[in-house]
């Protein structure tokens, strides 16, 4: 199965939260939403308001994280399903799309009712292969993007890992050492989301197709994931043919968690980076050219829209996917000569 979706709210919602998105992709025909946790604030302040309660029945934020002092005195993690004491610390998120554990569950479940897969994006700027507070903060940020996966029942949480440190040889040991530690602490096995790690755009950004295969043999719980106007920008416009296309394809279908996931608009770019996503008619890289080459795969595949245009693009790509289908399809079935 192709299933076309976009990445965040949909421009033409008149609603802002993840309920309606998920109610306004369905209507727009398409049957995949990426949700951004974008517009989060996050707070850490004392639980004494919460105790006795669990996090997940507070109604007007987000808990995350439950701390609690140990003898020495030192505040530990304890999880979101511990049961808040008066002395606790919480981390909450207020979150414009969704306000509490509830309305995440409600849009899971619609979801799956509408027929739409979910995924979500963590926060954008993350620096993970930092070795002080901005890859710990990094990494808690992709910890409660899981946290919110979970609760949503999101079958993968998309992220961007930081920028190369001394070489790529040693940005690479970090990597698998920073995703090994995300895989411990919300592994799949537990039902939380896989870590599904996007593709470069920049030279200078952890991220190349090498470095995302390295890191899923290392890490099986990890997903590379394809977005193709990051490695047309990154190899400098090298997406033109159908075999191009192909071999990315075949490369990342080997660690794929059931359908390849991918994302795709129009790019321009200069000296192997990306400089802006552009409408998908725009450009050199070309959408009809992705439809020759999926259209005779056997895998199912998930086609993401992160063009500006949204909604828009989505729709055009399921049609010229469905072009290329019949195409397909004439060629197959060859219209018999009349017989006079």
């Amino acid at each position: 199965m192709i299933r076309f979706g976009i990445a965040g709210i949909p421009l033409t919602s008149k609603g802002r939260t993840f309920i309606e998105s998920v109610e306004d992709v369905h209507n727009l025909g398409l049957n995949a939403l990426e949700v951004q946790l974008l517009r989060v604030n996050i707070e850490e302040r004392p639980a004494l308001e919460y105790t006795g309660m669990k996090p997940k029945d507070v109604d007007g934020s987000i808990i995350v994280e439950v701390l609690r002092s140990d003898e020495n005195g030192n505040y530990r993690p304890v999880g979101i399903e511990s049961t808040i004491e008066e002395d606790d610390i919480v981390q909450e998120i207020f979150w414009n799309m969704a306000k509490n554990y509830d309305e995440l569950r409600e849009g899971g479940e619609l979801a799956k009712e509408l027929d739409v897969n979910l995924s979500m994006h963590a926060p954008y700027y993350m620096d993970l292969l930092d070795d002080g507070d901005i890859g710990e903060k990094s990494y808690d940020h992709l910890r409660w993007t899981l946290i919110a996966g979970k609760a949503m029942q999101a079958k993968r949480v998309v992220t961007h890992t930081g920028f190369y440190k001394v070489n790529k040889k040693e940005s690479l040991k970090r990597a698998i050492e920073v995703y090994t530690r995300v895989a411990k602490a919300c592994p799949p096995s537990e039902n939380f989301p896989f870590v599904s790690v996007e593709c470069s755009g920049k030279a200078e950004i952890f991220g190349a197709t090498s470095d995302l295969t390295a890191l899923a043999k290392k890490v099986p719980d990890v997903e590379p994931i394809i977005n193709f106007p990051h490695i047309h920008s990154l190899t400098g416009g090298s997406l033109i043919e159908i075999k191009d296309f192909e071999e990315v394809l075949d490369e990342f279908s080997k660690f794929s968690k059931g359908d390849l996931y991918t994302e795709f608009s129009g790019v321009e770019y200069q000296d192997h980076n990306e400089t802006k996503l552009t409408a998908i008619k725009h450009g050199d890289l070309k959408f009809e050219t992705l439809a020759e080459a999926i259209v005779n795969r056997e895998e199912d595949i998930t086609l993401i829209s992160s063009s500006p245009l949204l909604e828009h693009d989505a729709q055009y790509m399921y049609l010229i996917y469905l072009r290329t289908f019949s195409k397909r399809l004439q060629k197959k079935s060859p219209v018999k000569k009349a017989i006079h």
